[in-house]
C-alpha cells in the first residue's frame, strides 16, 4: 500500500488491521446509526425531541474527554478505555432493539433519547485514546495518503451497509430496526475484538505527580498552556462556530424530507449510500492533495462548499432531488472531514495529546448539543427553511475565522487549476 516509505514491516501490519477494524466499525455505525432520527419519527418524536436526539448525547458524550483523556495518559495500554467503551457502545444498540417496546408509548422517546445518549458516552469515552494512538501509529508524511485509502475501505463498507439498512428498513415496524440494531451490536463486536490486536506503538505512562497543588490551580495552569498553542486555541474556535452551524440544520434534514417533502423513510438510506459513494470516489483525490498542499487547503476548498449545502434543501422541489444533494455532499465532506482531522494532530502538540483532543472534543460536545436544540425547538416556531438559511450564514462566519486565524501548514498554494486531477509538473508525494 506505501510503497517507498520508510515504514517498518510491524508497523504495515498494524496499519492494514487498523483499517480492516476501522472497516467492521463503520458498517456498524452506517448500519444503524443514520436511521436512530427515523427510529424516533416512527416512534411519534417531534422536530425538538429529533432535536434532543442528537444534542443530549453530544453534550453528554462529550464532557467525558477530558477525565478520560487524563486517565489514558497514565494508562500503560490506552487500547483499555476504547475497549471499554466500545463494547459498552455496541451493547446500546441491543437495548434500543427491544427496550423502548417495554414501556407505553408516551415514553418510548424519551427511552431511545437516553440509550441514544448512554451509547455516545461510551462511544467517546475512548476516543481520546484512540487518536493518540492513530497520531503515533501513522507517520504523519503519508497520513494524507494512508486515511485516505483507509476511508475508501471504510466508505465502501459503510455502502454496502448502507444498501443493506436500505433493503430491511423496507421490512415491518418495528422489526425492521431489530434486525438492524442486532446486527450493527454483531458487527461492533467484532471490530472491538480486532482493536484488541493491534499492535500500537505507545509512550510510556505518565506517573502520578506528587503535587500539593489543587485541582483548580491544575486547571489554571493547563489552561495558560494552551493559551500558548495559539493555533490549537484559533482551531477550537472556528471549530465550535462550525459544528454549531452545521447542527442547528443537520438533524431536521430528515424530518423535512419525511414531513415536508412527504419522502419515504426507506430512500434516506438510499441517499445515505450515494453520499458515501461520493465519498469512496474522491478520498484518494482529496488525500494526495493534502499532502501536497496542506490541510488548511483541503478544508477551505471543501469548506466552501458545506457553506452551500442547506441552501440545496431549501430549493429541493421533490422527494428525489436530496439525491442530487447527498453526491454533492459526499464529495465536500469527503475532503473536509479527511483533512480536519489530520490538521487536528498537527496543531496538538506532542506531550498530552490526549487531553488536548479531550479538550477539543468536549468543546465540540457544547456547540453540537446547542445546535440541535435551538434548530430543533425553532423548527416548532419558524419555517424550517429559515432555519437552513441561518446554518449557511453561521457556516460561512466559521469558515472566514478558520481562513484567518489559523496557520497554513502547506508550503504550497492550491489555486483553482490545482483542483483539476493531471495538473504537468504536479508530482504528488508517494504517488
Amino acid at each position: 500500500m506505501f510503497r517507498g516509505t520508510a515504514v517498518s514491516k510491524d508497523t504495515k501490519k498494524a496499519m492494514e488491521l487498523n483499517t480492516v477494524e476501522g472497516a467492521f466499525a463503520v458498517a456498524a455505525d452506517n448500519l444503524a446509526a443514520p436511521y436512530l432520527g427515523l427510529f424516533a419519527l416512527a416512534l411519534g418524536a417531534t422536530p425538538s425531541q429529533i432535536g434532543m436526539l442528537t444534542a443530549f448525547p453530544n453534550f453528554m458524550g462529550n464532557i467525558l474527554q477530558i477525565p478520560a483523556a487524563l486517565l489514558t495518559e497514565r494508562q500503560r495500554d490506552k487500547r483499555i478505555l476504547p475497549i471499554i467503551g466500545g463494547i459498552l457502545n455496541r451493547s446500546s444498540w441491543l437495548l434500543l432493539a427491544f427496550l423502548p417496546f417495554f414501556f407505553e408509548p408516551e415514553y418510548r422517546v424519551p427511552i431511545v433519547i437516553l440509550l441514544a445518549t448512554f451509547r455516545i458516552m461510551a462511544a467517546n469515552l475512548g476516543v481520546p485514546a484512540w487518536t493518540a494512538l492513530q497520531a503515533g501509529l501513522i507517520p504523519q508524511s503519508i497520513r494524507g495518503k494512508y486515511y485516505a485509502n483507509r476511508n475508501v475501505v471504510l466508505n465502501t463498507c459503510a455502502v454496502f451497509a448502507t444498501i443493506l439498512a436500505n433493503f430491511l428498513l423496507r421490512l415491518n415496524f418495528p422489526v425492521s430496526y431489530q434486525i438492524i440494531f442486532v446486527v450493527a451490536t454483531i458487527l461492533g463486536y467484532v471490530s472491538v475484538y480486532l482493536f484488541g490486536q493491534i499492535a500500537f506503538e505507545q509512550a510510556p505512562p505518565k506517573e502520578k505527580a506528587n503535587s500539593k497543588q489543587s485541582y483548580r490551580t491544575k486547571i489554571r495552569a493547563f489552561t495558560r498552556e494552551i493559551g500558548k498553542q495559539t493555533d490549537f486555541r484559533n482551531y477550537v474556535i472556528s471549530a465550535i462556530v462550525w459544528n454549531f452551524g452545521i447542527h442547528i440544520a443537520s438533524p431536521l434534514f430528515v424530518v423535512y424530507f419525511v414531513e415536508d417533502l412527504g419522502g419515504p423513510a426507506g430512500s434516506w438510506a438510499l441517499f445515505s449510500a450515494v453520499n458515501l459513494a461520493s465519498i469512496v470516489l474522491l478520498q484518494r483525490y482529496w488525500g494526495r492533495l493534502a499532502d501536497f498542499f496542506g490541510q488548511k487547503s483541503v478544508m477551505m476548498v471543501s469548506g466552501l462548499g458545506i457553506i452551500t449545502m442547506p441552501l440545496w434543501w431549501v430549493i429541493a422541489p421533490n422527494t428525489w432531488f436530496p439525491f442530487i444533494i447527498h453526491i454533492i455532499n459526499g464529495v465536500f465532506w469527503g475532503g473536509y472531514n479527511l483533512a480536519a482531522f489530520n490538521l487536528l494532530l498537527e496543531v496538538t502538540p506532542d506531550a498530552n495529546r490526549s487531553v488536548y483532543v479531550g479538550v477539543y472534543n468536549t468543546m465540540m460536545g457544547v456547540a453540537t448539543a446547542v445546535g440541535p436544540l435551538v434548530g430543533g425547538f425553532a423548527a416548532e416556531v419558524v419555517n424550517m427553511r429559515l432555519i437552513f438559511v441561518a446554518s449557511s450564514l453561521v457556516r460561512a462566519l466559521a469558515l472566514y475565522l478558520f481562513y484567518r486565524n489559523v496557520t497554513d501548514t502547506g508550503t504550497r498554494r492550491l489555486r483553482m487549476k490545482d483542483l483539476v486531477p493531471g495538473q504537468k509538473g504536479r508530482t504528488f508525494p508517494g504517488a
